[in-house]
């Protein structure tokens, strides 16, 4: 049965500058809404994937880099970037001549989650944070973290053991230092998500020409890779997502096939509990979005929508209506996390969060449940 019982799920990234204030901003505003609090993601983590690179990529010595932003930094181009902004906004790499396997050092996600925890810790202990909430910690899968950045297909292989390796290295890391029983670990897919949705088309311009047969054995493979390295006691999730840099959606879904199919993989082949689900929404969802609910099969595990936009209540309402003709139980969320939001308008992105959840507990009739 899973372990999750909050009304609502933060996907993990917050505009702000310290996890203290992410911890304190966001259960002033949610409280026991939430079952996990994540640290924001804060720092460079806040470019997701992009933290790779800065922290790892560019300065290991069996890899040489293809492309890299003029200043060593990565920079979120607009929805109207030209083709030389895109190519100057982040890096790729290749493995460097000879190179035949390769081992990544310490990813930066248990040290970053080690100083996070004690803030964490150190705030529930004052009532800042609810009593029983847990300390969530999120991984980018392992296409997620590779596609993007390596620009020759061949070294793929060397590349996605050497990153598996070290990843599960951080997850019992961090299990190590936080009692099991506190600790939420996420696997964020999102370049994956992309990739299928491409169909038989390649996603990047270095992409192997791959079928979607081809593309789903390879994506799926990875959940049986990771999922199980969490521990039992560990809560663990999956967030989908249909990408976010340069703006959201980076891919557009027709309806949210592609993550009922994800998510009852991802139950299928974890060896052990699942407890949660993130599924994206699109702003215009209408029934026919959502039809493919029908074919859901995750047993007890929870699935939180991606409803919550920046649209107002009325809007959300009429997504959540029609969801529940297909779902008449879940927990609500943002699309994905809002880590490259305007800080300004965080306030506003956590009241409306907060009165969706009292929509959609207060407003919508039983019979539409």
């Amino acid at each position: 049965m899973s372990n999750m019982r909050g009304a609502v799920l933060l996907v993990g990234s917050v505009p702000l500058e310290t996890a203290e204030e992410v911890f304190r901003t966001c259960a002033r505003s949610l409280g026991s809404l939430v079952d996990a609090y994540p640290d924001g993601e804060v720092g460079d983590r806040k470019y997701w994937t992009f933290y790779l690179p800065a922290r790892t990529y560019s300065v290991h010595p069996d890899l040489e880099a293809v492309n890299a932003p003029p200043d060593g930094r990565a920079h979120q181009p607009g929805p109207d970037a030209s083709p030389e902004e895109w190519a100057r906004s982040w890096w790729t790499f290749k493995l460097r001549p000879g190179v035949t396997s390769l081992e990544f050092p310490a990813l930066g996600y248990a040290e970053e989650a080690e100083r996070s925890y004690a803030t964490f810790r150190r705030l529930r202990d004052e009532g800042a944070i609810p009593a029983g909430a847990r300390f969530q910690v999120s991984f980018p899968t392992t296409g997620s973290a590779i596609m993007g950045f390596f620009a020759v297909p061949g070294d793929w292989p060397v590349v996605y053991e050497a990153y598996r390796r070290a990843v599960r290295a951080e997850v019992a890391a961090i299990a190590g230092f936080v009692p099991h029983d506190d600790l939420t670990v996420q696997w964020d897919t999102a370049s994956e998500v992309r990739d299928i949705l491409a169909g038989n088309e390649p996603l990047l311009p270095w992409s192997p020409s791959t079928s979607l047969d081809e593309k789903w054995s390879r994506h799926l493979q990875d959940m049986n890779e990771l999922s199980g390295v969490v521990p039992e006691g560990v809560v663990l999730g999956y967030h989908f997502c249909f990408g976010t840099w340069g703006g959201w959606p980076k891919s557009v879904a027709p309806d949210i096939g592609i993550c009922v199919r994800l998510a009852n993989e991802a139950v299928a082949r974890a060896g052990r509990r699942v407890d949660y689900v993130h599924m994206p929404v699109m702003p215009d969802a209408d029934d026919a979005f959502f039809v493919p609910l029908q074919d859901l099969d995750i047993g007890d595990t929870k699935a939180y929508m991606g409803i919550v936009l920046h649209d107002g209540l009325e809007a959300f309402e009429r997504r959540a209506r029609a969801l529940r003709r297909y779902l008449p139980e879940f927990g609500i969320a943002s699309y994905c996390g809002w880590g490259r939001e305007d800080p300004a308008d965080l306030p506003g992105i956590l009241e409306n969060l907060r009165a969706s959840a009292t929509r959609l507990s207060t407003v919508l009739e039983p019979t539409d449940r």
